[in-house]
Order: structure tokens, then sequence, then C-alpha cells
């Protein structure tokens, strides 16, 4: 089991306001967002497990003392940390919540790039939509307006005109995601 104390930089004999005063200076040193340390997730997380261990040792110290169940000894101790034990896997989790990434090491993550991918494809399908249906507006419009003026009415333009400004919102929509994506990359 690691030195709890040494991690924290404490003698065995430090109180609870020591634990929690060396506790809030190194978790600032070391937070993964604030420490520039390669390794500065893993030392929050340690340090976080080791703080946790401790206090919930303090607590239960004195919940013994004060109950008068049994006399502090190597007794006590030995129940304290067979406890505690058990707890440790619990503890490790939550120190790891604790140091839980941030969107920018989020967008490093193997499911933030596929989705990324798949959202440009979507964009790009999107681009490629409008200019079809505002082909495919003109086109028709010009093979109605070719074959004859009677079968080219104002109803028939004006389905036309209402097509095309669809195909307009979904190029223009397509292209502003297509360069905002750029930016937040």
């Amino acid at each position: 089991m690691p030195d709890y104390y040494k991690i924290l930089k404490l003698s065995p004999e430090a109180s609870l306001d020591d634990l929690k005063h060396a506790y809030r200076k190194l978790a600032y040193e070391y937070h993964p967002d604030v420490s520039k340390l390669s390794n500065a997730r893993e030392l929050f997380i340690e340090l976080s497990e080791a703080y946790e261990y401790l206090l919930n040792k303090f607590k239960l110290e004195n919940e013994l003392k004060n109950r008068r169940i049994i006399e502090y000894n190597e007794t006590a101790q030995s129940i304290i940390d067979t406890w505690m034990a058990s707890e440790r896997e619990r503890i490790r989790k939550r120190a790891n919540n604790y140091a839980s990434m941030k969107f920018r090491n989020y967008k490093k993550t193997k499911i933030y790039k596929t989705t990324e991918i798949l959202t440009g494809y979507l964009n790009i399908g999107t681009l490629i939509l409008g200019l079809i249906v505002i082909g495919g507006a003109i086109i028709g419009t010009w093979q109605r307006v070719s074959s004859g003026i009677e079968q080219a009415d104002f109803s028939n333009l004006a389905i036309a005109v209402i097509v095309s400004l669809l195909g307009v919102l979904m190029i223009s929509y397509s292209l502003y995601k297509i360069s905002t994506r750029k930016k937040f990359s």
C-alpha cells in the first residue's frame, strides 16, 4: 500500500487541518488543467486517493474514540486498515473522476474523432443534396418552359422558387457548419 502521508508531504502526526491544507495546495499544483507536468493526471489521482484515504481514516479513528467501543490501539488500527483496504478501489475510481478530462482532451479521444468524421461527411452530404435540389428545380422548370408556355404556369414557377430556396438553405447551413467546425477543432 502506498505511503499516503508521503504523497501529501505530511508526517504521520499531522492533524486533520494539516491534511486538508496540504491537499488543497497540492491539488492546485497537480490538477491536469493547471499543471504542465506530463504525469499530472496520475499525480492528481494519487493525491486524491491519498487524501480520501487519510480523511476516512481520521473520521473512523475519531468515531471509534468517541464511541469508546474500544480503546484506540493496534486492534482499532487493524479494523481501520481492513475497512480502508476494501474501500481503496472505490476511492481510486472516485479519484479518477476528480481528474476527469476537459473538453480539449476529450477531443483527442477515438469516439470524438469518429463523430467529427461522421459529422463532416453529413455536412458534405447536405451540401451535395442542396446542390442537387437546386439543380433539379432549375432543370425541371427549364424542361417545362422549353416544352411549351401553357405548361409553365405561376404555381410551377412558385414551387421551383420554393424548392430552390430550400436548396440554398441546405447549402448555407452546410457551409456554415463546415466553416465553424474548423474553428473548434
